[in-house]
């Protein structure tokens, strides 16, 4: 083979930006195989037209794909098809940076709490029993839960309950109480029941009962802002209880004392929380 032509891995590693420690390993992969390898010395050399390829790794680095995705990136001449590879990439990408700017809002919420992290005032107290107009729900669990997906379901419950209060010439309550009836430490499905009192009994439907919600001994707190760290008010209510020797039905109840209908200024949304304490 005439070497004059061809372009050693030193002066390749240069006009590529690839170091040559990255060209032995796209070798090793087989994304981008030197055009001739001597027999003699191993010494690996390139051809000109390489250099796209080369220019392909080199914008994947850029793009932070992984050299998996890189390998499959210059394996195409098909425009259209590299086209689709990176808009695929942006996708994710974009994905990632959506949790990371939640995470990051999650973290300045929790930064600007009053008081110690994660440290909740609890106290117990009796409440009485209340006559409810209650619409059933459920939403897929996940760790940590979804405030989005729950906030829905919550919304989509609570918009037929207070539909059919309004279909009765009755004015549904702002802040409903939220029941959730699943134990959230064990594995499956959130149940739920969104309530709004009521004075007396009224005609119910197959999907809103007139119930009522029994009197009970319960430990509650004081949730401030977002809904997004909420779960982390659950959990210290649960703990609190099993730290003072109390066993729970697992019911705990949520109602909004300030939210998103008095203010769009979350860091002001209070929400109490309590779970039922047995015995």
């Amino acid at each position: 083979m005439d070497k004059s032509r061809l372009i050693p891995i030193g002066r390749f590693a240069e006009l590529t930006d690839l170091p040559p420690r990255l060209l032995r390993k796209l070798d090793e992969r087989g994304v981008l195989p030197p055009a001739y390898v001597d027999p003699d010395t191993g010494y690996r050399y390139y051809e000109a037209g390489q250099t796209r390829v080369a220019g392909l790794v080199h914008l994947g680095r850029q793009l932070d794909l992984p050299l998996g995705e890189i390998a499959r990136l210059v394996a195409t001449d098909d425009d259209a098809e590299l086209r689709r590879q990176l808009a695929g990439h942006r996708q994710r990408l974009a994905g990632r940076l959506m949790a990371q700017t939640q995470v990051l809002r999650l973290l300045d919420r929790e930064l600007a709490r009053d008081g110690r992290l994660l440290e909740y005032d609890v106290a117990v107290r009796r409440v009485p029993a209340a006559l409810v107009m209650s619409a059933c729900g459920s939403f897929g669990r996940t760790h940590p839960h979804d405030p989005e997906a729950l906030e829905a379901a919550l919304r989509e419950a609570g918009d037929r309950a207070a539909a059919h209060l309004a279909s009765l010439g009755e004015e549904p309550d702002r802040h409903p109480t939220i029941v959730y009836l699943s134990d959230w430490a064990a594995g499956g499905d959130v149940e739920f029941h969104v309530c709004f009192p009521v004075s007396r009994p009224l005609r119910e439907t197959g999907e809103v009962r007139c119930v009522e919600l029994p009197a009970a001994l319960v430990a509650w707190t004081t949730f401030r802002g977002a809904y997004d760290t909420i779960w982390n008010a659950h959990l210290a209510l649960l703990a609190w209880a099993a730290e003072h020797g109390h066993r729970t039905s697992g019911q705990v109840r949520e109602r909004g004392i300030v939210d998103e209908g008095d203010t769009d200024d979350t860091s002001r949304w209070v929400t109490e929380i309590a779970v039922t304490l047995l015995g």
